[in-house]
């Protein structure tokens, strides 16, 4: 008989815009709904198509340039936080992250602008096939060549 997939079902929750001020830490909020543990998840952070935090089987990349300033809430993720801290917010740190978390078969995503005026309701349904192809690639690259430390 096969199992139902209903319980491995999930949404991801985002707050549309986060505000952040120059050289504060701030946090990019994204969690699973209903609450579930994201630990074996595969999570992605991308700054617009650029892959900048992977995080998959308990280690983590960073993109080059990001180093020590990003990381998740790990001992939340057990509730299904997978909220985006970042040290020392710089101006150029504004614009569209796009948290995606993977698990088996399910690709959810989800965005949150930071510092930016409004919020990205549709970002993602405007976003080209290009796009699309930019950050899984950006993702791979990410997962190949950047340093993955043991957290």
């Amino acid at each position: 008989m096969a199992e139902s997939r209903d319980h491995n079902q999930f949404k991801l929750i985002a707050t549309d815009v986060e505000e952040g001020d120059v050289g504060d830490d701030v946090i990019l909020p994204c969690h699973l709904s209903p609450e579930t543990s994201a630990v074996t998840m595969t999570i992605r952070w991308f700054k617009e198509t650029e892959c900048i935090y992977l995080y998959k089987n308990g280690q983590v990349a960073e993109r080059r340039g990001y180093e020590g300033s990003l990381s998740l809430i790990t001992q939340e993720m057990e509730r299904g936080n997978v909220s985006l801290r970042m040290k020392n917010f710089k101006q150029s740190d504004e614009g569209y992250y796009i948290c995606q978390v993977i698990h088996g078969e399910q690709k959810e995503e989800a965005v949150v602008g930071l510092g930016v005026s409004e919020g990205p309701p549709d970002y993602l349904q405007h976003e080209t096939q290009e796009d699309k192809l930019k950050r899984e690639t950006s993702a791979s690259e990410l997962g190949k060549y950047e340093r993955i430390w043991r957290r």
